[in-house]
C-alpha cells in the first residue's frame, strides 16, 4: 500500500556497490521496488521475504527427483519379478521392509509439499 508523502521522511545511505547490487537484484525478483524492499527489511526484524519463484523452483526439483526415483523403483521391481526364481527371499524380504520405508518418507513428503503449496498460493 502506498502511503502519502507528506507522512514520509527522506534518508540517504551510501552503500557498496556489492550491496546495492544485491539489493536490486533482490528487489527485482520480488518484484518491489528497492524503497518498498528496505523498509521491509527495516520495519520488523520478524518480517521474512521468501523468494517464491526460488521456493517453487526448489519444489518442482524435488517433484521430478521423487519422479526418478518412483521410476527406478518400478524397474527394480519389474527386473526381480523377470527372475523371481533366482533371487533369494531374504532379498525380497529385505525390499519389502525397504520400500514401506520409503512409502512413509514419499507420504510425508508428499503432505509437507503440499501444506507449503497452500501456505504460498
Amino acid at each position: 500500500m502506498k502511503e502519502k508523502r507528506e507522512n514520509l521522511s527522506w534518508v540517504s545511505v551510501r552503500l557498496k556497490p556489492e550491496i546495492y547490487t544485491r539489493l536490486k537484484e533482490e528487489s527485482q525478483s520480488l518484484k518491489m521496488s528497492l524503497s518498498q524492499l528496505i523498509r521491509m527489511k527495516l520495519s520488523s526484524e520478524e518480517t521474512k521475504i521468501i523468494d517464491l519463484n526460488g521456493l517453487l523452483n526448489s519444489i518442482e526439483k524435488l517433484v521430478s527427483e521423487q519422479a526418478r526415483v518412483n521410476n527406478n523403483i518400478n524397474q527394480l521391481a519389474k527386473h526381480a519379478n523377470t527372475y523371481r526364481d533366482k533371487i533369494s527371499p531374504s532379498v525380497f524380504k529385505d525390499h519389502t521392509m525397504l520400500m514401506s520405508k520409503h512409502i512413509e518418507h514419499r507420504d510425508f513428503m508428499n503432505k509437507l509439499l503440499k501444506q507449503i503449496y497452500q501456505a504460498i498460493r
